[in-house]
């Protein structure tokens, strides 16, 4: 082969090999941008499947509060009613001639876990969550008799309701019951619940004011509370102060007082046993200023209360001078709701 042959074909080839790996090199080029396309579509978008972690807060259970108020009374009776631990004597005794010697005396030790006044309900209503007596008083309804001024009943959920006007406490003074009575004799229907039993106690003119916001347990230290209260707070000048309470709508403006004001509020609770105190003559400012409420319109009201209740609630009422036609229109809504009245 002539030179100029050789070098054609040498050139041929070199100019082949060139040709194929440009080839290759744009091959493998459009694969790698193939890949990439692929990747920014499954990246960008395919839409994921995978929710988002979502923080669900379940709701909160509470228990009853006659459940719980039951707990903390079966808590209290454990504590003090536990026997202590109490060991006797290690004695031995032997067929040998002498026996072992008697132990040293010792002092006697027993546990006393410190114990608070909250904590320890009166030996009178331990019974009350105990035993046979316990099983008993869950058919009972953990009823508590009840007695004021007289009258005399069992209930599960007591409101004493005052009417501190000017009018019922000088009428009360003439009849023989001082203020100092009027508070002796709620301390002492407050004192006698047992701890099964729920109280509240409300005093009022026009506007009200309540011990608490709602009924509580009878509580070694609840009604001790109540008793204080009563000694510390009983209203004496016969006029509502500013800040007692009275029922608004939603634009703060007042809307009811007196006596229905506080029996609406009184019924939210739900009581099975009411005692009001008062002359009948139930003075207003809303929705009619310095009026009287008149007495078929309280009938009324009550009527629309009791129906709301799962139970009625009984209503007694204590009266001081009276006048002859408010005494009977408050009979006629005593006898309707079972209650007794009194009158001085």
């Amino acid at each position: 082969m002539s030179k100029s042959s050789s070098e054609s074909v040498i050139a041929q080839w070199a100019k082949s090999r060139r040709f194929n790996t440009a080839g290759a090199l744009f091959w493998a080029i459009l694969v790698q941008v193939g890949l990439l396309l692929i990747t920014i579509f499954v990246v960008v978008f395919v839409p994921s499947q995978k929710e988002e972690p979502a923080f669900i807060a379940h709701k909160t259970i509470y228990l009853p509060q006659k459940e719980l108020d039951h707990r903390v009374a079966q808590a209290a009776f454990e504590q003090i009613a536990s026997p202590p631990m109490m060991m006797d004597r290690i004695q031995s005794q032997s067929m040998a001639e002498h026996a072992l010697p008697d132990m040293p005396s010792l002092p006697e030790t027993t546990f006393n876990p410190m114990v608070t006044p909250d904590m320890v309900a009166p030996s009178a209503e331990l019974f009350g969550v105990s035993g046979m007596s316990g099983i008993a008083g869950e058919f009972a309804g953990d009823a508590s008799a009840v007695s004021f001024f007289g009258i005399k009943d069992s209930g599960r959920r007591v409101v004493i309701a005052f009417d501190v006007s000017k009018s019922v406490l000088t009428k009360a003074d003439k009849s023989g019951v001082s203020v100092e009575k009027i508070k002796a004799e709620t301390k002492r229907l407050i004192e006698g619940l047992s701890v099964n039993t729920s109280f509240g106690v409300v005093q009022f003119i026009r506007r009200y004011e309540l011990f608490e916001e709602r009924l509580i347990a009878g509580t070694t230290s609840n009604k001790q509370k109540a008793i204080d209260w009563v000694d510390r707070e009983f209203h004496t000048s016969g006029y509502s102060p500013t800040q007692w309470q009275r029922i608004e709508d939603s634009d703060g403006q007042p809307e009811l007082d007196g006596v229905q004001a506080v029996m609406q509020t009184v019924f939210e609770w739900e009581p099975d046993i009411i005692f009001i105190i008062s002359d009948g003559g139930f003075g207003r400012n809303y929705p009619s200023r310095l009026s009287r409420i008149d007495l078929d319109e309280l009938g009324r009201d009550l009527q629309k209360l009791q129906h709301k209740l799962p139970e009625r609630a009984r209503i007694h009422f204590i009266g001081f001078e009276m006048k002859s036609d408010r005494e009977s229109e408050v009979k006629k809504i005593v006898r309707k709701w079972k209650g007794q009245f009194r009158s001085f």
